[in-house]
């Protein structure tokens, strides 16, 4: 985990990237990695669902919509996505079929 970034992306409805950062992910603290995403983007911090949980863990990257936040936001959604060194193995575990039934 370590060298790892956090790579945040404010993102329109057209999939157009309108802002994009990068902050390092210290200690392997994510959260506060998304706290700095946000202090960077001027917005709130979004609520965090088992989902996000969910897709972070296993795919390294989840996003967040309106409904995620509780003011309105400018945007169309935030996506976060963890960005390893290279020869790092932080890789996501290959999915299996059996855990999909």
């Amino acid at each position: 985990m370590e060298n790892d970034r956090l790579w945040g992306r404010l993102v329109d409805r057209h999939h157009r990237i309108l802002r994009s950062e990068t902050v390092p992910i210290e200690d392997g603290n994510t959260e506060a990695a998304l706290l700095e995403l946000c202090r960077r983007f001027d917005i709130q911090r979004p609520l965090q669902l088992r989902k996000h949980a969910y897709e972070y863990e296993n795919f390294n990257t989840t996003f967040y919509t309106q409904e995620h936040f509780t003011e309105p936001i400018s945007f169309f959604r935030l996506e976060i996505e963890r960005i390893s060194a290279p020869g790092s193995s932080t890789r996501p575990r290959p999915r299996l079929p059996i855990e999909d039934a």
